[in-house]
């Protein structure tokens, strides 16, 4: 195929240079390296006359000679001898090739022979820059220009809409399948009187050689390679989700495994290769270790493709994600090919187990896991000689630079700091070295196996199974009781996941159908279509975390916060009168009961209408696309659990109310709002460290006196003018928009800090001398009521007043 190629100077010759010569002719036949014109510049040099030490320069005329990069036929000549070239852009002459090089495989040009992988010489000229563009999904090495792939992609593209057809690129691991190499599933499987043997009897496996990973520069002999059995078990409807979609879709697998991996994944979902094919790209190929990138797959137009995934940071949250809830049917094993990625420690991923002996192993499990966490930073730091971190007025900006120079060594940072790892020999060894360790532990310490000890433990504490002992117990939780299996699986997310692409599928093809009856040359765009579909979905919601984030960590870095904002959710760091749901864990799920948060009682107090549910509540919605009845996720407790003093909850308002006259936002819409509460943190941390939330303490005269107080809230809560008149006044939602923006808060919010504000108030209350300080003081100081009822009021009406 020819081509006609401008010719320009390259950046090296010294500009400006005006041409002396030309010593072509169109028409000719040059070959490369062969002389097309010659050029003189002006340059300095030292003046060898000189008797001055440095010696002065003068002024020297010299001559270059330009030789032609390429082969071909002159086409045309563009300067004139005596014309300056003032810089690289402009074209000197054109050459006409017999050949483009647009596809090229294995080094060669697959249209015309040529070796294409010769170095860059001198002319900085490279046959190999014309196809930069990987066009397979494997590594086999074809390659073509953006110009070729433009043309293949609207073929492509041409042909999907005929058959009125998307693009789903596919993740596997924990989207469609979730996997292990512990050895206890093989044997439970092997044991039909196993609790687990119904759960796993259908998990499908495979054998991989891996591949020894050897020193840099060892020269001894080869090693054996090592085998690995995988166990596998398929999504709940993964073979009608496949068939149904794939007649909508033209589905791409694109995993972060090996390609060795991903092709006996494909194997088994697959195993005709009806919906996938050959397309299936591997972490082998992609050209990153930690990201997933769309242009690897479609470099020219994404506009076709979705994807599912249940990771959105590896994907830097593109705009055609469709986030799915994991799947985690091995409990505890988590994503065995995610070694590499960074780790999302304390986040909140997934709803809790709904069996309530598994939810509370997990826990178990999780809180394990916190304490090895803190145990190893104590004696990090004592072996530093500092002190321990409480987590109290910390700077989370500081630890998250205190954090990161700690993990500065590990593989993944190294990995990340370099944008991906990509042909760095010694990233790439310790990769495959964090991974190969982390099958062998799993391998070696059969984490299902221990899992499953600790839940008949549970169960049984008295190591002795009985029927008879749940003679006196309930039916839910006779039940609960003898589920003595692990492994179960009650994951509906794929039939959700169906309905949710669904709707992409149809709103793209009516836009379309609509732009063609217009007559409009306009071609709909899954990136800005999915998010306007999900956004409508949860508009108007507002929801208040508590409890559920790790201390420290930045409010938009959160997956679950990204997530929610995706779907139109407004999350804020207080309690403001907006909040429509707080979502917390239930701690009556834990091993030991500490009630409600600070900010959960606060919110319950002052907002009536406030829905507290579990979090399960916000991944049902996620899952559905709509907003889900909350009946089934609230959280109740008793009144005890609940009470709050009236004091404590006006401290709190004053400090709100004190940083929203100094840290007003502008939503862009005239209305200042103040969300941010930057520098809030010290203040309240000293108030809150001490409230008293001592309704357990007083003795009976002060209980009922805390009792009257609480019935005049709640009635005067009822009255016209009263704090539900203020909940209920319409706000605008973008109003919010100065708490989403808020990037790289430099101190922590009130959420931060709620942990140990519980464990505070928990000290206080076992302190007797402090109690009856309380007392002394309550005594001293008889608040009126009606006063403080009014105060609380005026907060929130100043709030009211600045929207």
């Amino acid at each position: 195929m020819t081509q006609i190629t401008g010719i320009k100077l390259p950046q090296y010759v010294p500009f400006p240079v005006t041409v002396s010569s030309v010593v072509c002719r169109p028409g000719q036949t040059i070959a490369k390296h062969k002389p097309l014109f010659t050029y003189k510049y002006w340059d300095y040099q030292d003046d060898p006359n000189s008797k001055e030490d440095p010696p002065t320069k003068i002024r020297v005329e010299r001559i270059g000679t330009y030789e032609s990069p390429i082969e071909g036929e002159v086409s045309e000549i563009h300067v004139n001898v005596g014309e300056e070239v003032a810089h690289g852009a402009i074209e000197v002459l054109s050459i006409k090739e017999a050949c483009d090089h647009a596809v090229q495989y294995g080094g060669l040009c697959a249209l015309c022979g040529k070796a294409v992988e010769d170095e860059k010489d001198y002319t900085g000229y490279s046959y190999e820059d014309r196809a930069q563009i990987e066009m397979s999904h494997d590594n086999t090495g074809l390659k073509i220009s953006f110009d070729e792939a433009a043309k293949i992609e609207q073929n492509t593209t041409d042909q999907l809409s005929n058959d009125k057809k998307l693009i789903l690129v596919v993740d596997l691991d924990q989207t469609v399948i979730h996997a292990t190499v512990d050895p206890t599933v093989g044997e439970w499987q092997r044991d039909p009187e196993n609790p687990n043997y119904q759960s796993v009897k259908d998990v499908q496996s495979f054998c991989l050689e891996e591949e020894p990973i050897m020193p840099p520069g060892w020269t001894g002999p080869k090693f054996a390679p090592t085998k690995c059995w995988y166990y596998v078990k398929l999504r709940p409807g993964l073979q009608k989700f496949l068939q149904e979609i794939s007649k909508l879709y033209e589905l791409h697998i694109y995993t972060m495994a090996t390609r060795n991996y991903a092709l006996a994944i494909a194997h088994i979902i697959d195993p005709t290769e009806e919906y996938f094919g050959d397309r299936i790209l591997s972490r082998d190929e992609s050209g990153s270790l930690t990201h997933k990138n769309l242009k690897r797959l479609f470099p020219v137009d994404q506009s076709m493709v979705a994807i599912i995934d249940d990771r959105g940071d590896v994907w830097k949250w593109e705009s055609n994600l469709v986030k799915v809830v994991p799947y985690d049917f091995f409990v505890g094993i988590g994503d065995i090919n995610s070694s590499f990625l960074p780790k999302k420690n304390g986040q909140i991923m997934g709803p809790t187990k709904k069996r309530k002996s598994i939810a509370k192993l997990e826990r178990m499990e999780e809180e394990k896991l916190e304490e090895e966490e803190k145990l190893k930073q104590k004696k990090k730091l004592e072996e530093e000689g500092g002190e321990e971190k409480t987590g109290e007025g910390n700077d989370p900006k500081k630890e998250d630079e205190e954090e990161n120079e700690t993990d500065s060594h590990s593989p993944v940072d190294r990995i990340l700091e370099l944008g991906g790892g990509e042909d760095n020999a010694n990233l790439l060894l310790e990769q495959s070295l964090t991974r190969s360790n982390a099958i062998e532990q799993q391998q070696h310490d059969r984490p299902l196996a221990k899992l499953q000890h600790d839940l008949e433990k549970i169960q049984h504490p008295d190591g002795i199974k009985n029927d008879e002992d749940n003679s006196e117990a309930s039916n839910d939780e006779a039940n609960e009781t003898r589920d003595e299996n692990l492994l179960y699986d009650d994951d509906t997310e794929l039939y959700s996941l169906e309905n949710a692409l669904k709707k992409i599928h149809s709103k793209y093809y009516e836009i379309l159908e609509k732009n063609e009856s217009e007559n409009l040359n306009l071609k709909p765009d899954l990136t800005s279509i999915i998010p306007a579909l999900k956004h409508k979905c949860l508009e108007g919601v507002v929801v208040l975390f508590s409890g559920i984030l790790p201390l420290g960590i930045n409010l938009d870095r959160a997956d679950i916060v990204i997530w929610c904002r995706q779907f139109g959710v407004k999350v804020v760091s207080e309690v403001f009168p907006e909040v429509t749901h707080v979502v917390c864990r239930d701690n009556r799920t834990k091993n030991y009961n500490v009630g409600p948060t600070f900010k959960v009682r606060v919110a319950k107090k002052l907002i009536p209408n406030v829905k507290i549910v579990n979090p399960d509540w916000l991944f049902a919605c996620l899952s559905s696309w709509s907003k889900v009845d909350e009946t089934e996720y609230l959280i109740d407790s008793n009144d005890e659990d609940w009470k709050v003093n009236p004091r404590d909850i006006k401290k709190y308002q004053d400090v709100l109310a004190k940083h929203r006259e100094n840290q007003e936002v502008d939503d862009g819409f005239g209305i200042s709002v103040d969300y941010s509460l930057d520098g809030v943190d010290a203040e309240v941390d000293d108030f809150l460290a001490g409230t008293s939330d001592d309704d357990d303490d007083e003795d009976d005269e002060d209980d009922d006196e805390v009792d009257e107080d609480d019935d005049k809230m709640e009635e005067d809560e009822n009255n016209e003018g009263g704090i539900e008149r203020v909940v209920e006044t319409p706000i605008r939602d973008e109003a919010f928009e100065g708490e989403e923006k808020r990037n790289g808060i430099s101190k922590r919010t009130l959420s931060d800090s709620e942990d140990e504000i519980e464990s505070s108030t928990k000290r206080q209350k076992q302190d007797k001398e402090e109690t009856k300080k309380v007392e002394e003081e309550e005594e001293e100081e008889e608040v009126d009521l009606d006063e403080l009822e009014q105060e609380l009021l005026d907060g929130f009406d100043d709030l009211e007043e600045t929207v």
